[in-house]
């Protein structure tokens, strides 16, 4: 019996083409923008990634989706949720950024991001203009990834694997693709639990919320750090600074309480259904 599209050599293959085309692309732009002396930190820059994003997760999600031979919500799944599911959501996720914000800390403290990628991520989330960094982190990765990840990836797996293989394999894939040994640990988190939530609702509409929420916060507590009341959360990878205990044990007790309302919540809603 043939394996319904993506099996995970294709889900590899697929990343790898995202990964060429951004790697390329980026070297073409990064020469031109060079020889013109435009800044990293202007307009133009800015909107330059946010085209070179679209048009490569554009061309990934597009060739996945014709392969996969369904219809576009047989694949991407824009289906609606129950509002007390999102509200618990909600609670989750502001106990997880505080909870990923300190591992990150802790990596970074043993393992010190270079300062190459240091300067990326201020560049991108910190030195552009509020709005683009907005659209560049948080709206276009929330929506691209996750109809990548949670819509053709994962739903091709879970026609050929086991649903824990399905959720496993896919969030690895969401991981590494990032490229990033200093964010894998959350987005592997990330990627296990929208997975899961993607299955257990039938719908990417949360996973959508999820990413942006989590980027999103990561982008406001880094461009306004000098006002951030809370010293450790979401900082720059230089400081090396970790979170008050207190505000740890917040995270954790916050997110524990998520969990709680999510799975009353799906119990209620598969009971209704």
């Amino acid at each position: 019996m043939s394996k319904s599209y993506p099996s995970v050599k294709n889900a590899i293959l697929l990343c790898l083409l995202f990964i060429g085309i951004q790697i390329g692309s980026g070297i073409v732009v990064g020469v031109i923008i060079g020889i013109m002396g435009i800044s990293d930190e202007s307009v133009f820059y800015g909107i330059t990634n946010i085209l070179l994003q679209l048009i490569s997760f554009g061309v990934v999600i597009l060739i996945g989706f014709k392969k996969s031979k369904r219809k576009f919500n047989d694949v991407f799944k824009f289906n609606k949720v129950p509002l007390d599911i999102g509200a618990a959501i909600f609670v989750f996720m502001i106990g997880f950024v505080i909870v990923s914000s300190e591992l990150d800390n802790i990596l970074n403290y043993f393992l010190p991001m270079p300062v190459f990628l240091q300067n990326v991520f201020e560049t991108i989330m910190a030195r552009q203009i509020f709005v683009i960094s907005i659209i560049l982190v948080g709206i276009i990765p929330a929506f691209t990834e996750e109809m990548f990840f949670r819509g053709i990836i994962l739903n091709g797996f879970k026609e050929n694997y086991s649903e824990r293989k399905a959720i496993i394999a896919s969030a690895l894939l969401f991981g590494i693709i990032h490229l990033n040994p200093w964010k894998f640990i959350s987005a592997f988190i990330i990627g296990l639990f929208s997975a899961w939530i993607c299955i257990r609702t039938n719908s990417i509409i949360l996973c959508i919320y999820i990413h942006f929420f989590n980027n999103i916060i990561s982008v406001i507590a880094l461009k306004y750090r000098e006002a951030m009341p809370i010293k450790g959360f979401n900082t720059s990878y230089a400081e090396q600074t970790f979170q008050p205990v207190w505000f740890d044990i917040s995270g954790i007790i916050i997110v524990v309480l998520g969990i709680i309302l999510l799975m009353k919540s799906i119990k209620k809603a598969k009971n209704a259904a």
